[in-house]
């Protein structure tokens, strides 16, 4: 929230710039579409045996974009792991070249040993002539969707609040643009008598502060809540010194 007009008779607070709102949507909106198009959503690991040590493996990575081929020369590919990283595991396959990461890393996905032993069974048996494994992690393809929804929900219910004091028409009228609707609320400045900085905290104790306009009758009239205490207090001290030059 900021003050964008505070004068003897008019005082107008707005609650959101357009910075507050499009930056982080354009944020979340940019790195859904990166998720989206440049993670590997699905893997599969090709393998033909033409002679005991002659053949030649592909792993085909794709996503949104296309596919990518590597080539492994049966020779070179000496088996199967499961590389764990902390609470995360995947399957690398061993190359006389060094470890050529097959499945993502991931916490549930699958039999992640089981896939290791077959492609090590495949290695230590001449007879077998094809390998085909496929992993496929298309659903986190989910995590950029999102990322997408959030972005995409925070314009659709964006509200924007200016809240306008007006000392010659003796009133508060509070205006809501988003792009679901407008709305405009008119208060008389004579049943509003003082403010208040109001402190919460939620499920995570984040502490929360909220101003609020006391208004006769025991009701109020509730700003936007944010976490800057230093922010609130300003807007509540601004709001009172209007009010309290009002009355004099």
């Amino acid at each position: 929230m900021k003050i964008i007009k505070q004068t003897a008779t008019e005082l107008i607070i707005q609650t959101q710039s357009i910075f507050d709102f499009w930056l982080p949507s354009c944020l979340l909106m940019v790195f859904g579409l990166f998720w989206l198009a440049f993670d590997y959503h699905k893997t599969t690991l090709i393998c033909q045996r033409l002679q005991a040590k002659q053949g030649n493996c592909q792993i085909v990575r794709s996503n949104l974009l296309g596919s990518n081929i590597q080539e492994i020369q049966l020779a070179s590919l000496q088996g199967a792991k499961v590389q764990r990283c902390g609470y995360k595991s995947r399957v690398v396959l061993l190359t006389s070249v060094g470890d050529v990461p097959f499945t993502a890393n991931s916490t549930t996905w699958g039999n992640k040993q089981a896939v290791a032993s077959e492609i090590n069974f495949f290695v230590k048996n001449a007879k077998n002539r094809w390998l085909r494994l496929s992993q496929d992690d298309r659903w986190c393809g989910c995590i950029g969707g999102l990322f997408m929804l959030a972005a995409v929900g925070a314009i659709v219910l964006r509200k924007n609040e200016i809240y306008s004091f007006d000392g010659n028409l003796n009133t508060l009228t509070v205006k809501q643009r988003g792009l679901l609707g407008r709305k405009v609320i008119t208060h008389s400045l004579c049943e509003i008598y003082g403010v208040e900085v109001d402190r919460t905290k939620d499920r995570q104790n984040d502490t929360w502060y909220q101003v609020r306009l006391l208004v006769g009758g025991g009701s109020r009239i509730s700003l936007p809540n944010t976490m800057n205490l230093y922010q609130q207090a300003k807007i509540a001290k601004a709001i009172n010194n209007y009010l309290n030059a009002r009355s004099h």
